[in-house]
């Protein structure tokens, strides 16, 4: 038998993670490449900043974040994106996942490789912690 969730478990278990991202200031997406890890972020190649409170309330176990400030000068690297991580303002990282062109968990739209200075923009972007 598979593991089902409640709504009410799904709700609580997102907005306990997303509420993480908002402990020292406003929290950061940070896109890196490879090596990447909760514990070990692969080099940061563009940082964008979450509102104050990064993400709504959940409904049926998914939060949609509040709006994400671009970042207009991206540091940039010759390698490609493949990967992000959601951190607080201090710098902890609270989610890793990966990113790709497509059917992955951030796609990436204007392709994998950010160049020094590029604008680099999230126009959406949920979080579900459990499945149902």
């Amino acid at each position: 038998m598979a593991v089902t969730h409640s709504t009410a478990a799904r709700n609580a278990a997102t907005d306990a993670v997303t509420a993480l991202l908002n402990a020292s200031g406003a929290g950061k997406l940070v896109f890196r490449t490879s090596p990447s890890s909760v514990t070990v972020p692969g080099t940061a190649v563009a940082t964008l900043t979450f509102s104050a409170t990064a993400f709504g309330a959940s409904s049926s176990g998914i939060a949609t974040a509040n709006a994400i400030t671009s970042d207009t000068n991206a540091t940039g690297n010759a390698s490609s994106v493949q990967f992000a991580t959601l951190q607080t303002g201090a710098g902890v990282v609270v989610i890793q996942c990966s990113v790709a062109a497509s059917a992955s968990d951030i796609n990436l739209t204007n392709g994998l490789t950010v160049s020094a200075g590029d604008t680099v923009s999230c126009s959406s972007l949920t979080y579900t912690a459990l499945t149902a």
